[in-house]
Parts: structure tokens; C-alpha cells; sequence
């Protein structure tokens, strides 16, 4: 599956909006942030209707295309997780590998360009007998 989503992408830990109820106190997502998951949820449900989470696990792989300063890629990713959850995987500890995510500078087309696919452990692979070829005697 792929998901494009306009604009430069926002972390959710650049500002310090802290929320204190009592004497317990949470750090908020920024209002950028915010906005821009908001925007990302209506451009993947446009792209994508009807589309229902799915339950196995993931290899994610994000190409950020951004305008501006340089965002964090773990916040970045953190965003994407965050921001998809619910929409395209059930919980983003799904995700098993981000492999090949980059971020690039671009200040005519910004946007994030995501790739989902199964999750598939090399290891285990590996390790399984080939079916085709018969075992030795």
C-alpha cells in the first residue's frame, strides 16, 4: 500500500505544552502536529475508503519530503505511527521494521510518501527447510 500525504510532516515533541490536572502533568503533541495529523487522516481516507486496519505485522518504509528545517527522523517515524493508528494498522507496535525511511529536503513539493507491506523476518526465513527440494536421507 502506499499513502501520500501533503505538506511538510510535523513531530509531535516540538513544543513543551504541558497539561497539568492535579498533580499529575502530560506533555501535549504540538498544535502543528495536531494539525497535520488531522489533514493526514482526511487525505488517507480519501485515498483510501473503506479501508479497515489491518492486524499482522509491518514493514514501514517513510520518505519524508520536507520544507524548512530538518525534522528529527525518530520523530518523524513517531508521527507516522502515531498518526496511522487506527486508519491503516491496529496499534503501531505492529510495526516490526522501518527500514530504508529517509528524510529529504524538498521546497516545491513537500509531502510524505509511505510504503506499507507484510512484515517478513529474514531470519525466520532463513531458517525454514525449501519445501521444493527434497530432504536428504
Amino acid at each position: 500500500m502506499i499513502i501520500i500525504l501533503p505538506d511538510t510532516i510535523r513531530i509531535k515533541k516540538n513544543s513543551k505544552r504541558i497539561y497539568a490536572r492535579g498533580r499529575f502533568k502530560t506533555v501535549l503533541p504540538s498544535k502543528a502536529y495536531v494539525i497535520w495529523e488531522k489533514q493526514a487522516r482526511l487525505v488517507f481516507c480519501a485515498q483510501h475508503p473503506g479501508f479497515k486496519p489491518v492486524s499482522y505485522l509491518l514493514h514501514v518504509r517513510v520518505a519524508a519530503y520536507y520544507k524548512g528545517q530538518q525534522p528529527d527522523l525518530s520523530g518523524v517515524l513517531e508521527s507516522v505511527g502515531d498518526c496511522l493508528q487506527g486508519f491503516v494498522w491496529q496499534d503501531d507496535r505492529q510495526i516490526k521494521s522501518w527500514d530504508g525511511s529517509r528524510l529529504h529536503h524538498e521546497l516545491d513539493n513537500p509531502r510524505t510518501e509511505i510504503i506499507v507491506s507484510p512484515f517478513i523476518d529474514v531470519k525466520m526465513a532463513e531458517n525454514q527447510p525449501d519445501r521444493h527440494v527434497a530432504a536428504p536421507k
